[in-house]
């Protein structure tokens, strides 16, 4: 018996526009209270815009935020994995090196606002504006005081898989893995969506059998694995709809919550 559905958002829980619907989220979520399910969204988006998408409803969900280095639930930090401040400034160093990387196209996110290069490419930050809140620029990172969970940057369509590569390869201590939209996270090594879900698992004393997934890229992957039962959107990349129990229709048309109003 399912008792905790978790999603990713971006091309899995939100339709072709980006959206979804509150109204039924709401009734959903009524739905699930009586049955005893939790639910979480699992997103590689930081904490701040999680909750401003879901501001209605924040306090009946569960946050999986930052590709996992965060879990949040009534307000109180079940997980979290931070980067200490010597450790992301090497990080950085070590991200110059690379032939893919391009520090005009970088954002970190930390636990009160999101940070930025003063040299930050303007296109890239109003690409970075649909997907974070409170985005800060800064003429250093050592500049920076608060805690930091991960960087995110962007490549070409053509390097994003070679300059996700590079890092997993060439930095120590980190995670990098593709979310679309030719961008990566990087994260510590020992975090990820799965990592993240396990974990809540436990704090909620449930098996992994009693856990159900909907996601479709890459950085669900781990997520996919652990679960009991993986879902994915049509839409999702061949390693996803290879591990998933159960194949629904495509993202655009909201078949992840209709999946879910049949539980």
């Amino acid at each position: 018996m399912i008792k905790l559905v978790a999603t990713d958002m971006d091309g899995t829980f939100l339709d072709g526009a980006g959206q979804f619907d509150m109204e039924r989220l709401k009734k959903l979520l009524h739905s699930y209270q009586e049955k005893g399910i939790y639910f979480a969204v699992a997103s590689g988006r930081g904490l701040l815009s999680l909750e401003k998408h879901f501001a209605d409803v924040k306090d009946e969900i569960i946050f999986i935020a930052e590709n996992g280095s965060l879990v949040r639930f009534h307000g109180e930090d079940l997980y979290e994995a931070t980067m200490p401040r010597d450790f992301y400034l090497l990080t950085f160093e070590k991200l110059k090196t690379s032939p893919y990387f391009d520090e005009k196209k970088m954002l970190l996110t930390g636990k009160e606002a999101c940070y930025v290069l003063d040299t930050v490419d303007e296109t890239y930050l109003m690409f970075s504006h649909h997907y974070n809140e409170n985005i800060k620029k800064v003429a250093s990172l050592e500049d920076i005081t608060d805690e930091i969970f991960k960087f995110t940057t962007n490549f070409t369509e053509e390097t994003v898989d070679a300059g996700e590569a590079w890092v997993n390869e060439h930095v120590p201590g980190v995670k990098a893995m593709t979310t679309g939209f030719e961008s990566i996270d990087i994260v510590l090594d020992h975090v990820d969506k799965g990592v993240a879900i396990v974990e809540l698992a436990k704090k909620l004393n449930l098996d992994m059998d009693q856990v159900m997934a909907f996601g479709d890229n890459l950085n669900d992957l781990h997520m996919m694995q652990v679960v009991g039962h993986p879902v994915a959107p049509e839409n999702a990349r061949p390693e996803i709809l290879e591990l998933a129990e159960t194949i629904i229709g495509h993202h655009k048309d909201q078949s992840v919550i209709a999946y879910m109003e049949e539980l």
